[in-house]
Formats: C-alpha cells, sequence, structure tokens
C-alpha cells in the first residue's frame, strides 16, 4: 500500500532515493507498474512511495527546509533534494508520465524555479571575508553551482529561454545581486584556501589535498560559467547594469577583483586542472565586465563613481594591466598550447582596457603605466614583435573551453566525504571546446585591440580632455623607451628577445612601420579607419622625438611603411610644418595631436587616396587653408627623404632659412608628381620572376595570370588584381626592351613594373650588362669571388640585383638556387658593401640538403637561424651571403 506522503516519509525518500541514478531509477520504475518505487530505509522493511506524490511535494519540501532555521545537515539535506530534482529531470525524456507531472504543470516548475532562487538568496545573503572549514566550504560551493545548474534541467538547457523566465520572475533582481553574491563567496573561500596553501610545505599537501582544491575551482568555475552564459544575452546584462546594489555598491567589482587576484602557489604548479580552471574564470570575468561597462542603458562606471566606488574600478584596472603585462610577455614567446584550455584571458583583457582606455575615469591610469608596457613591446626584436602583432599564423594562441558540468556527481561526491564510508574518487568533468575564432581571426583581433588603446589614449578630445594631458601618452612612450623592457613586461623573455640599446632607435621605428603596414591590411574587417589614422598620427610623431632620443641623425631615416604614410619625423622637421610653426597659408600641415574632428577629415583624405591607384603620394585635401589636419596624408617615400635630407646636410641644427624652404617645397612638389608607386614589394615580384621563369607568356594567360593575382596578393598590404599585374608585367616588358635599345640585351635584373619617369630612376639600367647566364655556361667556367661585387655606383660588372645566382657551401658544393635580392645598403645590421655580402632570396634548395637543420650565415633571431625559420619569418627562404660563395 501507497503510504501517505508526511514530512519524515519525504526525509527517508530524499535520503534513500539521491544515490540513484537516472538510469537505476528508471529501471525501478519498470519494476513497478503503478508508477511507484521501493526503496530501502533505515527502517527494516523496505518501502514504497507514490513518485507522482513525491514528485509535486518535494519542491514545496524543500522550499519548508530552507525557511527552518539553521541546523547541522541543513545544507547536505537541501543538496540531496536537488541531486533527486535533477536525476527526474534526466529521466523525463524516457518516460511520458513523469515528463507530464514534472514540466508540464506550471504551477510545479513556478516552485521549482522559487524553490532554487530562495536557495541563493540565503546563500549570497551575506558576502564572507572568511571561509568555513574546509568540508562545509566544498559543500556551499557545490550547492552554489548545483542550484544555479538546476535551471538547465527543468527550464532549458538554452541560456536564451533561461534569461526569458528569470527576467519575467518578480523578484529576478534579488536573484540576480544574490547570485554574484553567492559565486563571490565561493570565490572567496576558494582564495583564501589558496592563500594557506601558501603556508603549507608541499610535502604535507597530499593527493586529497590537491583534488579537493581542484574540485572547489571547478566549482566556482561552473557557477560563474552560468551568470557569464545568462550576460551574453543583452536584456540580462541590461538588467544587471541596472541593478544598483549589485553595480553601484561594487558587487560586480568584487567578484571581479577576487577572481582576477587569485594566485597559484608553486605547490600546486603541477595541477593543470587548478590552473587551467583559474584562468578561464578570469577569462569569464573579463568579459562579464566588457559585457556591463558597454551596456547601453545606463553607464555602470558612472553608476560605480557617483556610488563612491571608484577605486574598486581602479583596483580592477590595476588587475587588468598586470594581465595585459603577463599576456603580452608570452605572446612573444613561442609556446605550444596547454593540454588544458586557458581561456581567452588576453583577448578579454584587451576588450576590457579597449573600454577603460577610452573612459575618462581611467585615461590618465593606462596612459601612466599601459605606455610603459607599449614601450616594451616596440623594444622586442623585429621577428618578435612580427610573430606577435604582424603575423596571421601564431606560433600559439589561446583556447576557450566551457566546463560539462554533471551535477549529479558533484553532488555525490562532496556527500560522500561526509558519508561514514568516506569520500570516493574525484569527479573530472569534461571540457567542451569554444572555439569559434580562426586563428587569423584570433590574430587579427589582438593586433586591432592593440591599435585601439593606442588609438584611445593618443587621441585628444579637447572638451573632455585636460591641456596638460595633451602630449603626456607619447612622452610616457618616449620615457619607457629608455628603460629596460625587460623590467617591465614580465621577465621570462631571454635577452636576444628584445633591440640592443644600440640599436633601439632604427629597431623600434622598424616595428612602428611593420606594425602601421600590417594594420592597414586590417581595414575594414578588423579595425576601422579612424584608429588606423591615429595610429599613423602616433607613428609620425613618435619617430622624430626616437630619432632625436636615440642619437640617430646620422642613419638613414627609415619609412613608415603602408599605404598613407606621412613624411618621416626628420623630413617634417626640416621642413618646418609641424604644430605651430607651421604657417597658416602652407599647402602642407601636420597638428601635433590628433583630433575627432581631424580624424573626420583623414577618412575623407583617405577615401580620395582608395580611388586613386595611379600616385598614392599625390594626396590633396580641400576645404579652407586652417584645416588642422591638412596635408597629413601625403606618402612618406624613402628616396625622397634621402634626397631632401641631402638638402640640408649644411645645417646641423636642421634648421633653414625660410626661402631655403620655399624652393625645398617647391622641389619637394616637383619630385611628388614624378614618383609612381610600385604595387609589389620586393616579395611579390621575387615570385612574379620566378613565375616568369617557369611561363614567359603569364601576362597573356588570363586564368593563370588571376592566380598568380591571388598568391602575391597574400604577401602585400595590397589585394592586386588580375588587371594591376597585367599592367605591371606590360610596364616591365616595356621597360626591358628601352634597357635593350639603349645598351644591347641585359638581364631582368630589376623587377620593378613601373616605368621610371627621371633618369635617376634608371641609374640600374645605365649599367653596362655582363654576358647572359646562358652565354657564360656555354663557353665560361662560373664567375665566383670578391671581383663579383657591385659598386652601385660605378662598377660595371658583377652579380646584380634581380640576377639568378647559385649558393655554394665552404667545399664548393652547391647548397640551392636563388636570386639576387640586394648587393648595397645595410641589411639587418649588416653592411653588404663593406663585408662582401649579398641578400639573396633561395628559391630551391638542393636535395641533400635539409631546411629545418641547415644553418644559414649571418643567422639572427630577425632573420632566422635556419632556411625553414628564414622562409617563416620573410614568406621566402632570404639569406646574407658572401659574394665569394655565389656563382652565375
Amino acid at each position: 500500500m501507497v503510504r501517505l506522503l508526511q514530512p519524515k516519509h519525504m526525509v527517508q525518500a530524499v535520503n534513500a532515493l539521491h544515490w540513484r541514478n537516472s538510469v537505476e531509477f528508471h529501471k525501478l520504475l519498470k519494476d513497478n507498474g503503478d508508477f511507484s518505487i521501493c526503496f530501502n530505509s533505515e527502517q527494516v522493511l523496505p518501502q514504497k512511495i507514490s513518485v507522482e506524490k513525491m514528485v509535486k511535494m518535494l519542491p514545496r519540501h524543500l522550499i519548508a527546509v530552507v525557511m527552518t532555521p539553521n541546523k547541522d545537515g541543513k545544507s547536505r539535506y537541501i543538496l540531496c533534494g536537488i541531486r533527486l530534482l535533477q536525476t527526474l529531470c534526466d529521466l523525463t525524456p524516457r518516460n511520458a508520465k513523469l515528463e507530464q507531472v514534472l514540466l508540464d504543470d506550471v504551477k510545479l516548475s513556478a516552485q521549482m524555479i522559487d524553490l532554487v532562487i530562495l536557495v541563493i538568496i540565503a546563500l549570497g545573503r551575506n558576502r564572507k571575508e572568511s571561509c568555513n572549514s574546509n568540508k562545509e566550504s566544498l559543500l556551499e560551493a557545490t550547492l552554489v553551482a548545483s542550484c544555479l545548474h538546476l535551471f538547465h534541467g527543468f527550464i532549458s538547457p538554452n541560456s536564451q529561454d533561461l534569461v526569458l523566465v528569470l527576467l519575467a520572475h518578480p523578484r529576478v533582481d534579488v536573484f540576480i545581486d544574490s547570485a554574484f553574491g553567492a559565486v563571490l563567496n565561493v570565490v572567496i573561500s576558494l582564495k583564501a584556501k589558496l592563500l594557506y596553501r601558501q603556508t603549507d610545505s608541499p610535502k604535507k599537501l597530499g593527493a586529497s589535498s590537491v583534488e579537493e582544491v581542484n574540485f572547489h575551482c571547478q566549482q566556482a568555475e561552473a557557477a560563474l560559467q552560468f551568470l557569464h552564459s545568462l550576460c551574453q544575452h543583452k536584456p540580462f546584462r541590461e538588467r544587471v547594469a541596472k541593478n544598483k546594489e549589485l553595480c553601484g555598491k561594487g558587487g560586480v567589482l568584487r567578484l571581479a577583483q577576487s577572481i582576477l587576484s587569485l594566485a597559484i602557489t608553486p605547490e600546486f604548479v603541477g595541477a593543470t586542472v587548478t590552473i587551467a580552471s583559474t584562468s578561464r574564470m578570469k577569462a569569464k570575468v573579463l568579459s562579464i565586465l566588457q559585457h556591463l561597462f558597454e551596456a547601453e542603458s545606463v553607464s555602470f562606471l558612472d553608476e560605480v563613481a557617483n556610488a563612491g566606488n571608484l577605486h574598486l574600478a581602479k583596483t580592477v584596472a590595476s588587475e587588468v594591466l598586470k594581465l595585459l603585462r603577463l599576456g603580452l610577455s608570452k605572446a612573444s614567446m613561442a609556446t605550444a598550447s596547454p593540454d588544458y584550455p586557458m581561456g581567452f584571458v588576453l583577448l578579454n583583457a584587451m576588450r576590457l582596457a579597449d573600454v577603460l582606455t577610452d573612459d575618462s575615469n581611467f585615461r590618465s591610469f593606462f596612459t601612466e603605466h599601459f605606455s610603459m608596457v607599449l614601450s616594451a613591446v616596440f623594444c622586442l626584436s623585429h621577428g618578435d614583435f612580427l610573430s606577435m602583432l604582424c603575423s596571421s599564423d601564431l606560433s600559439s594562441r589561446e583556447d576557450d573551453a566551457n566546463v560539462d558540468y554533471d551535477l549529479f556527481k558533484s553532488a555525490g561526491w562532496i556527500l560522500s566525504v561526509f558519508s561514514p564510508s568516506g569520500q570516493s574518487v574525484t569527479p573530472q568533468f569534461k571540457l567542451s571546446l569554444q572555439n569559434n575564432l580562426t586563428m587569423s581571426s584570433y590574430a587579427h583581433q589582438r593586433t586591432s585591440l592593440f591599435i585601439k588603446m593606442i588609438a584611445n589614449l593618443h587621441c585628444f578630445v579637447p572638451n573632455v580632455c585636460q591641456e596638460q594631458d595633451r602630449n603626456r601618452f607619447i612622452q610616457n612612450v618616449m620615457s619607457g623607451l629608455r628603460k629596460d623592457p625587460s623590467s617591465i613586461l614580465i621577465k621570462m623573455l631571454p635577452g636576444s628577445s628584445y633591440t640592443p640599446v644600440a640599436q633601439r632607435g632604427t629597431g623600434v621605428c622598424r616595428n612602428l612601420g611593420s606594425l602601421l603596414r600590417h594594420a592597414e591590411s586590417l581595414i575594414p574587417s578588423s579595425l576601422n579607419e579612424e584608429d588606423f589614422l591615429l595610429l599613423r598620427v602616433f607613428c609620425d610623431q613618435l619617430q622624430p622625438l626616437i630619432h632625436s632620443e636615440f642619437e640617430e641623425s646620422q642613419v638613414q631615416m627609415k619609412d613608415i611603411e603602408g599605404r598613407g604614410g606621412n613624411l618621416s619625423g626628420k623630413l617634417k622637421e626640416l621642413l618646418n610644418l609641424n604644430n605651430e610653426e607651421a604657417s597658416e597659408d602652407c599647402d602642407v600641415r601636420v597638428e601635433g595631436v590628433m583630433t575627432k574632428q581631424g580624424v573626420n577629415e583623414e577618412i575623407d583624405t583617405v577615401e580620395r587616396l582608395k580611388e586613386s591607384d595611379a600616385d598614392a603620394s599625390n594626396l590633396e585635401t580641400s576645404g579652407s587653408d586652417t584645416s588642422s589636419n591638412r596635408g597629413k596624408g601625403l606618402v612618406e617615400e624613402g628616396e625622397l627623404v634621402q634626397n631632401m635630407s641631402k638638402r640640408f646636410k649644411g645645417s646641423a641644427s636642421g634648421e633653414v632659412k625660410e626661402d631655403e624652404k620655399s624652393e625645398t617645397f617647391l622641389v619637394f612638389e616637383k619630385q611628388k608628381k614624378k614618383r609612381k608607386r610600385s604595387i609589389m614589394n620586393a616579395d611579390q615580384m621575387g615570385m612574379i620572376e620566378k613565375a616568369l621563369a617557369e611561363e614567359p607568356d603569364l601576362q597573356r594567360n588570363s586564368a593563370s595570370r588571376q592566380l598568380w593575382a591571388d598568391k602575391i596578393s597574400q604577401k602585400g598590404s595590397e589585394v592586386i588584381t588580375s588587371s594591376q599585374l597585367k599592367n605591371w608585367l606590360n610596364n616591365r616588358k616595356a621597360k626591358l626592351a628601352r634597357a635593350n635599345k639603349q645598351t644591347g640585351p641585359a638581364h631582368d635584373n630589376n623587377s620593378s613594373g613601373d616605368l621610371p619617369e627621371s633618369p635617376g630612376d634608371e641609374n640600374t639600367w645605365q649599367q653596362k650588362p655582363s654576358t647572359p647566364i646562358k652565354d657564360q655556361t656555354a663557353t665560361e667556367t662560373p664567375k665566383t669571388g670578391e671581383s663579383l661585387m657591385r659598386s652601385s655606383s660605378s662598377s660595371e660588372e658583377g652579380i646584380k640585383q634581380g640576377q639568378q645566382v647559385r649558393l655554394m657551401d665552404e667545399r664548393g658544393d652547391e647548397i640551392g638556387k636563388g636570386m639576387v635580392l640586394r648587393t648595397d645598403g645595410e641589411w639587418y645590421g649588416l653592411s653588404l658593401e663593406t663585408r662582401q655580402i649579398c641578400v639573396v632570396d633561395v628559391m630551391e634548395l638542393s636535395e641533400s640538403y635539409d631546411g629545418n637543420k641547415k644553418m644559414i650565415p649571418y643567422g639572427s633571431d630577425d632573420v632566422g637561424r635556419t632556411f625553414t625559420e628564414a622562409n617563416s619569418r620573410f614568406g621566402v627562404m632570404r639569406v646574407a651571403w658572401d659574394v665569394n660563395k655565389l656563382q652565375y
């Protein structure tokens, strides 16, 4: 006979049945066809209970237990009831009658919602500053996570459905405040436990102790993961942002500060589960903060400031800065991905920093501290800088994951700890990867966020920023460049990862140029033009300061690469075009600091730049001469800088007379009209030269031409169309014909497809050509030795740019074949003419040589130390080679 369900019967049923999983429960129901179940209780005889009556009474029974005064075993019993409810919910897909009773009854569903909310309110009502005993803190952590995840069992596994149900509940605001408070209590007890372990000897930390910490950490992550899933939806996070108790009084910020300050002690270094779990928690709380800070209905940070809790926000900002330092230090290291996903810590920290650097309350803080981090990043060696910020194929990346939380296993483990039989094996939850970002998308987002922070800090808004802050950011960056970068970033990088002090000026400028060129390629998919223009102004201002600081005025100025790059800082100083020194009637004027109004004018300029593919340096701005940013779009050209620098060699101070400046400006305008922009860089031209050797009729084959246009577009900052490639090939053919007419047959030793407009551009073609390669190989022995080194100005014979050569080793054996890229000037600190060296693009290695193992001469971290590393740096095996070991 089925018993009446009195409270004592419910207690017996809960204590006996919560140990049964859904499979066992289903078998018991099948054994009893009357929808009842038999169980063993403390009494001698087995008990029988109606499942329908138990299900309808269980939520009200547990609510009554929650409302009773605290007593021993209360939390454990509630967890037993929650576990039994989860088992019944898991069973509903297999049992139609149970599904009808449990899930289709609206009144019963409302009671279950009330139960979870009441438990969370009880757990989150009081903010803790210390933890209970070890077992009690584990029990509380499990109860918080289990209650929150029970929502998935009886409402929906979809967080969007949960948001709709919760927002319709009359006590939703109390629930939100209590839920964040309950998770905060769990984190506080976890943090205290980790701090306590610091005082223990590693020998005292047994396996069970580490397992308990891992379990506690997983419960905290599961609870936070639930809140994070709700905050992904705009209606919920807008409701959270409006909660004055939670936001204004700093509840969310306290939770964030507690999680971000979690530290793993040396004793737990081997506990991969704990390390990865705490890292993912940091990534999720950063994401929650970002969503709340960007709420549209209310200004989260203004609410915090009005409540007098801005100091909490600044504490969180300080933790974010630490994560940026650590993340950027790791990002420049070629480390393998961990076995356990660590979450998007760096990416989310940069997203949050993007918001904070654009807020007036935090601008000064990041201007003072993040500028130091920027300086250290700019001091990285060129190879490390490229791999961190200018690459689409990173050596390592962050991976994100969610915990597949198992309520039944979690509750069972902690309840077994309190049982006389002792604890069972600690459950290990599965991780479901959440990598919805490709490698290139991740890399581009990281770079664009880096640029956005620079743009935010460098942008001067007169109505918001104070006048004394106008140049503060760039001054702080310069101050950071004077310091040891290893003292700014986390000390985990070898000394060779940074540019030596003697080469810091050129190294930083080179990194700036690479960043600017790469940034241009991210428009508009990952970066907007406004941020790109602010980055360009930052680079234009910083470069002359760097050269002045590091006394490199004697060194050839390196152009900041990229479409629309400005005149180098040195030329601007010589022309006296910067800031107040520029006269109002001058046709070229550059404001010292970019403003929002100036950015809008610059966007118009760049739009016109896009439309003009014939001459990228011929930019004109419309409007009155008093425009604060007029002429900022002038393209920086390396040869022009060199020519203009020669004109001012006589002035040691760099100042020029007014008539000289006028004359110089006219020369500049004349040169500007003569210059033509090459649509391809050296790497791209080398690829086309190789293609022409295999397919001489490339320009007539439209399909092949389109294929090569797509290939070379991947090696540059601009997309090159098939028609552009055809025009380039036509220009190249015309140039070869003209050179052949003037001087006789010539090698294809100049890959430029742009017709020169002045004799100065044709100096290579006016050289006396050497005998063609095919004739040499037929009639002469190959020429080698230092006599082959050609001076760029006078020598009539020798190795020339674009020439096909064979690379030989010390024994005279052939290593490979390639094409000469450079024969004079400097290349990564090597004086080519002085040391009798050429830069060669190796197109083919001999079969007997392994590119991964074969060391190259003059190898370094910048250019690589093997042929394979060189290929990864430049996209082609570009190496420096002694001319006496080249044959042609």
